[in-house]
């Protein structure tokens, strides 16, 4: 039985989405599993929408389970952000299909062999330590050492190659050509296959109705509902009280969370005081050296408490998010064979683990950004999509 593994965001599920789903079929999938960022993302936002929402979504647009890629590794850079992917994928799946802008399977193959040898791992902190940005001189290393000019949506393909080696994970790997937008594209133009980022600022700025030709129709009916009933979700209106509680900590309190490294505590807690929102907080806080990304990652995993050690360990477990018939019996399959534990109501979330600690402290400040506000318990009461 071929499984086909997507470790996605689906913030929203979109046309390019559903041209990966399409392609796992043609390539004789059984099933197709999406691993899912849960209620933050990579780039160290809030998702547009819950989880719960965004896997219905997935679901209806033919994926037949969506398990959660769960908080922090779902904010992380690329490398956590792959390994705990993969580590949830490999425990169900055969293959994993991805988008790379390269679109060659042997190219990113060989990257992944060069980024995991010992002397480019050394020679790339040593760079990262010198003031080198971590994008650019990923790349640099590698065009150094034969390898074709790689672009931003490479880089995760590399890293699954690199997780699953790292990991001993026997999958399959496959790769289609991202066509249309970049990821990081900002406008929607004339693409077919339009940026997520694009259609969030089309939401955002001229409303939701535009979008429909970017979504299957299954989606965005889910997304239309949510949308009228106010469960977008926009951090900045927190943006006063995320700017007061960094107003009242010091940076020795911040120092031991995850990417407050470098001196970055401190200009976090000096520029709070000058900012007067979150949006000139970041603006501030932006730097030749960091990733936009990730200053956001230090943000957010400082109010979320998320300790270093927990990006470097691998999830204890995944939540079941969305699933139709066939990934029923997938799960029932897992349960027998004593596989990757699952959580199937929130509420079994073992309650002094490090990774539901830091769930409940993401969907405290999640609950309070959506536009219609909800309790801080609200995602320990529902349930999983099952069609």
């Amino acid at each position: 039985m071929k499984i086909y593994g997507i470790i996605s965001e689906f913030n929203p599920f979109h046309t390019g989405h559903a041209r990966i789903v399409a392609a796992a079929r043609e390539s004789g999938a059984d099933a197709v599993v999406a691993i899912m960022s849960g209620n933050a993302v990579q780039r160290g936002e809030l998702a547009v929408l819950d989880k719960y929402l965004r896997a219905e979504a997935a679901t209806r647009a033919g994926v037949d389970l969506v398990l959660e890629l769960p908080f922090p590794w779902s904010a992380a850079s690329a490398e956590y952000f792959a390994r705990a992917g993969v580590s949830i994928a490999s425990g169900f799946c055969t293959d994993l299909i991805f988008g790379s802008e390269c679109g060659d399977i042997d190219a990113l193959k060989n990257a992944a062999s060069l980024a995991r040898s010992e002397d480019f791992r050394e020679e790339y902190r040593r760079r990262i330590e010198s003031g080198e940005r971590a994008a650019g001189c990923y790349f640099s290393m590698l065009k150094e050492r034969g390898c074709p000019e790689f672009s931003s949506n490479d880089i995760l393909g590399i890293e699954y190659i690199r997780a699953a080696c790292d990991l001993g994970a026997s999958l399959e790997m496959h790769t289609i050509k991202r066509e249309g937008a970049d990821y990081n594209d900002t406008e929607l133009g004339f693409s077919q296959y339009p940026s997520a980022t694009a259609i969030r600022k089309m939401w955002q700025e001229f409303g939701f109705e535009d979008s429909a030709k970017y979504i299957p129709p299954e989606a965005y009916k889910v997304y239309e509902r949510a949308y009228f009933e106010g469960e977008m979700c926009d951090v900045y209106q927190l943006s006063r009280a995320i700017l007061t509680y960094f107003r009242l900590r010091s940076p020795s309190d911040l120092s031991d969370f995850a990417e407050n490294e470098g001196g970055i505590a401190n200009r976090i807690c000096a520029l709070a005081h000058e900012c007067s929102s979150l949006e000139e907080l970041e603006e501030k806080l932006s730097t030749k050296r960091y990733t936009d990304a990730k200053l956001r990652r230090a943000l957010l995993f400082s109010m979320t408490e998320v300790r270093r050690e927990l990006l470097g360990s691998l999830p204890e477990y995944t939540t079941l998010l969305a699933a139709n018939s066939r990934g029923r019996e997938l799960l029932a399959a897992n349960r027998k064979s004593g596989g990757m534990a699952v959580v199937t109501k929130p509420a079994d979330m073992p309650a002094e683990s490090a990774q539901t600690l830091a769930a409940h402290r993401l969907d405290a400040i999640f609950t309070l950004a959506k536009m219609q506000p909800n309790c801080s318990g609200e995602y320990m009461k529902r349930g999983a999509y099952i069609e």
